[in-house]
Order: structure tokens, then sequence, then C-alpha cells
């Protein structure tokens, strides 16, 4: 019985684990947010085929209250 309870036990517990580990889905959008709407570094990509082959735009926010200017780089497509 002990051992039975240990299965369970091990199973509920891998099970429970997996799906932390699973990548979030990225989205892209497909063109860059309006100025203002993007929180203080967050981070977006966009497929506004700006950059070159396999590679997107990654937009970080930036603050206006805080004069920190948004960042944009082109990057190889995450996922």
């Amino acid at each position: 019985m002990t051992m039975h309870v240990w299965l369970v036990a091990a199973t509920l517990w891998v099970s429970l684990g997996v799906p932390a580990q699973a990548q979030p889905r990225v989205e892209y959008l497909t063109e860059d947010p309006p100025k203002g709407s993007l929180p203080h570094r967050k981070v977006v990509y966009v497929d506004d085929r700006s950059c070159p082959k396999g590679e997107v735009k990654e937009v970080t926010g930036g603050s206006e209250r805080q004069s920190i200017p948004r960042k944009v780089r082109c990057v190889k497509r995450p996922g």
C-alpha cells in the first residue's frame, strides 16, 4: 500500500510541475503599439517586415513620466 501511495504522489508531483515549465506562446503585433500604450519594461514583438528575414522587432516600453524612451531592436524570432 505504501508503494501505491508513493506512486500516486510522484505522479501528481510530476503532472503539476509540467505545466509550469511550458513556454508561453509568443504573440506578434503587425504594427508598433501607439505612443504611451506600452507599460514601462513590457516587451512586445512586432512583425511588420522592417527587420531582416527571420527576425522581428522587439519593442520594450519606456516611461514618458520618467523621460525613458522605448527601446526598439531587431531580434531572432522567439519561440
